[in-house]
């Protein structure tokens, strides 16, 4: 029959080269059979309308032939909650970097805010496609190579995080790492914002000790990213992360502490304010940057005893399994 032929001829279409005489004739067989039964059970030939209706119930084409195939899926469903997972950590990251940069933009670039946000929309929006289309690209390759199933297998159970081990939330460690991850790029000059900033009949430039300690300070940030991703992706390193996040608050009171003592932060130069105004303006804009950095100072000391206080419980727990 035309109908039939067309149907297997549809199928045969999409199977592979290889084997595909064999499952066109096991079909073809398999709705003779159907066929049979079916005009035995009537007693009578099938009319043309009732043969469209069983091919129709057999399935269609792509369907059928899909089958037969090893591979049906881009990514596996045992592979599928891994592809989740890490798509999610890279498309977090890149929300925290694209935000971060957007709103250091916004504060410091001197463009209208309307354009600003417009221009942090669009890069937000390719970077995600462009991310997700990587990850997406990655995963197929894996899924076809075998090596997820190895993964699977060798996964340890010793390495999952205590559940009295408090972690942050997804969204405030994107946000950890994506604000870190900007300030390092803007530190290291490899993204475009003005390093003087200032406003109508001035301008802001940092003071010189920030050139002085500028290794110092790109250390202390690569460290802290180091620190923030081992949160993030690896909560069972509680030693390194421990070490690294004291080591980072301890390396950062040092630097508030040679920062501070400089005495002056910035510096205000006149382009068309008067000298007097920009004098008080500069006064002022120490007296905060001041503020702040005290307030910083405290808050790492306070960090630097609490991870000491919990590297040092640590350490009391484990000595009884030791023993």
């Amino acid at each position: 029959m035309d109908l039939i032929e067309n149907y297997l001829g549809a199928i045969r279409r999409n199977l592979p080269a290889r084997g595909a005489d064999d499952v066109v004739a096991e079909l073809r067989d398999a709705l003779a059979s159907r066929i049979e039964e079916r005009e035995e059970a009537l007693r009578r030939p099938l009319a043309p309308e009732e043969i469209e209706a069983l091919i129709k119930a057999f399935g269609h084409p792509l369907i059928v032939a899909g089958r037969y195939r090893k591979q049906q899926w881009l990514i596996g469903p045992d592979v599928y909650p891994f592809y989740l997972m890490v798509a999610r950590i890279v498309l977090l990251a890149v929300l925290g970097v694209q935000a971060a940069i957007g709103l250091i933009s916004l504060l410091f670039g001197g463009e209208e805010p309307v354009r600003t946000v417009l221009a942090t929309i669009g890069g937000l929006t390719a970077s995600l496609i462009f991310s997700l289309a990587i990850v997406t690209f990655l995963f197929v390759v894996l899924e076809r190579t075998g090596f997820p199933v190895e993964h699977l297998k060798a996964w340890n159970p010793v390495q999952l995080p205590d559940i009295d081990d408090e972690q942050p939330g997804p969204w405030k460690s994107a946000a950890e790492v994506g604000l870190t991850i900007a300030f390092l790029l803007w530190w290291a000059g490899l993204f475009s914002l003005p390093y003087a900033v200032g406003g109508n009949g001035f301008r802001i430039e940092p003071a010189p000790v920030f050139a002085q300690l500028y290794w110092p300070i790109l250390v202390l940030i690569v460290a802290r990213l180091v620190h923030n991703l081992i949160q993030w992706l690896r909560p069972r390193w509680r030693l390194a992360r421990r070490l690294i996040g004291g080591a980072t608050a301890i390396g950062g009171i040092v630097l508030i502490v040679l920062i501070y003592q400089a005495g002056s932060w910035a510096t205000i130069v006149s382009t068309g304010l008067p000298a007097h105004q920009a004098a008080e303006l500069q006064t002022s804009l120490n007296l905060a940057l001041k503020i702040a950095l005290i307030v910083v100072a405290v808050i790492w000391t306070f960090q630097c005893l609490q991870g000491l206080w919990l590297l040092s419980r640590a350490r009391v727990r484990a000595r009884p399994l030791a023993a």
